[in-house]
């Protein structure tokens, strides 16, 4: 096994950007590459956000914006190739028959 090889996750980055499209808000694609910390605090983020919409307008709508351009940023470093698993390790290729 070369450097290069030892330098890539086990986790998909294609299964990664889905997990981040659909349940981005909920931190399901930190906990799958195993950012527990961070994958709770997107939940966590996303349920004050919701509780603080219903009980003042501005102020929910400013928190789910935020909540909403982490996701974007998250996708982003996906989508590129720069998103990385709790290890330090870059997400595997696209390669579904792996």
């Amino acid at each position: 096994m070369n450097e290069e090889e030892n330098n890539v996750s086990t986790k998909n980055r294609f299964t990664a950007l889905m997990l981040c499209w659909f349940l981005g808000f909920f931190g399901v694609h930190r906990l799958y590459a195993g950012k527990i910390g961070s994958g709770f605090l997107f939940l966590y983020g996303t349920i004050v956000s919701v509780l603080a919409f219903f009980a003042c307008r501005p102020i929910g709508l400013m928190c789910l914006i935020t909540m909403l351009a982490l996701v974007a940023n998250d996708f982003a470093f996906i989508a590129f190739g720069q998103f990385k698993d709790c290890y330090g390790k870059m997400m595997s290729s696209d390669d579904l028959y792996r």
